[in-house]
């Protein structure tokens, strides 16, 4: 991402307004309610296997050996025809803002239609394209290093059969942008259906809630971003994406 130079500094109000909106867009990505959602992808009445239950299950034994086995544009692609493979595609999925950010709007856009359905891939595509852009463009004007972070902490199976799925992911995202956002954090819940067509599980309706939060611990207090940056000089992000 390159940086703007003589930018203005904005006022504490302007800034305290960006970091919002940086947060709640780019959280968002994901989370757009698309008009088709709840239009059966998933029966009502789906129950999760015994074997999907949250807590019996260690998460990274479970998806790793279901996918993905290969690379689409921008987003891991090629998860297994079950209920493995859908958990591994819903935190793909759940967390590709991840990369986005740093990509171009074409990528963006090649990324969504490889990973949506026929149906929801326009809306998607169009919806992710314009938030991430807004997104970029802001981050764009910071005078440090853009952290932008967003990890899967935890799934659940809503629901699954063999044509479709309802998994959600609880998501924690981090952001800090020296000039444009105070470090801060966001956890989220992110609900997709599935949809199994031409040959890998695609996304058809996206959902998302707010936390579950937990506070901060008794010895942690807030930071600015340049000692934020400070702090972690030298350290390598993990699947680190380019630098902005």
């Amino acid at each position: 991402m390159s940086r703007r130079t003589g930018s203005r500094t904005p006022s504490p109000y302007a800034r305290a307004a960006v970091v919002v909106g940086v947060v709640m867009v780019i959280v968002a990505v994901l989370g757009i309610v698309l008009t088709r959602q709840d239009r059966g992808s998933v029966p009502a009445d789906s129950n999760p296997s015994a074997s999907s239950r949250a807590g019996e299950v260690d998460e990274p034994a479970a998806v790793a050996p279901n996918g993905p086995s290969s690379e689409a544009p921008g987003i891991p692609a090629g998860f297994s025809a079950d209920e493995p493979g859908a958990v591994a595609a819903a935190v793909a999925y759940a967390t590709a803002s991840q990369r986005w950010l740093y990509l171009s709007d074409d990528q963006i856009a090649a990324a969504v239609t490889a990973i949506a359905t026929t149906d929801a891939a326009p809306v998607l595509t169009d919806e992710v394209v314009a938030d991430v852009s807004m997104a970029r463009d802001q981050l764009a004007a910071s005078s440090g290093p853009v952290w932008w972070l967003v990890r899967p902490l935890a799934w659940r199976i809503e629901g699954f059969h063999t044509s479709g799925a309802r998994v959600s992911v609880w998501t924690m995202s981090i952001l800090s942008a020296a000039g444009v956002a105070v470090p801060q954090s966001e956890f989220s819940t992110v609900t997709l259906d599935l949809v199994w067509a031409d040959g890998d599980w695609r996304v058809d309706a996206v959902r998302d809630t707010a936390g579950p939060t937990p506070v901060t611990g008794p010895k942690d207090q807030p930071w600015e971003a340049e000692p934020f940056d400070d702090r972690l000089d030298g350290f390598t992000r993990i699947d680190a994406e380019p630098w902005s």
